[in-house]
């Protein structure tokens, strides 16, 4: 299984409502730029330590911006 944000434009929106750029947002939660660009994007799934940090960082609930999927492989089981 993996972790995936469920809208990354709404994700996005709410690190700049927050008032953070990207590079502020991956130092709060303490991750590298083009990790951090990665993971809000949906392109790279974070770890469930970082999702809850993102979620902390952002005072959201998780259910507002993640997912838990199946990967291929547990799917076809």
């Amino acid at each position: 299984m993996k972790i995936r944000v469920k809208d990354p434009t709404f994700l996005n929106e709410l690190i700049m409502i927050k008032g953070f750029y990207k590079t502020e947002f991956g130092k709060e939660i303490g991750m590298s730029g083009p990790m951090t660009t990665q993971i809000t994007n949906g392109d790279r799934s974070p770890s469930p330590r970082t999702a809850k940090r993102i979620c902390e960082v952002l005072e959201c609930e998780w259910s507002e911006l993640f997912e838990i999927v199946k990967t291929p492989h547990q799917a076809a089981k």
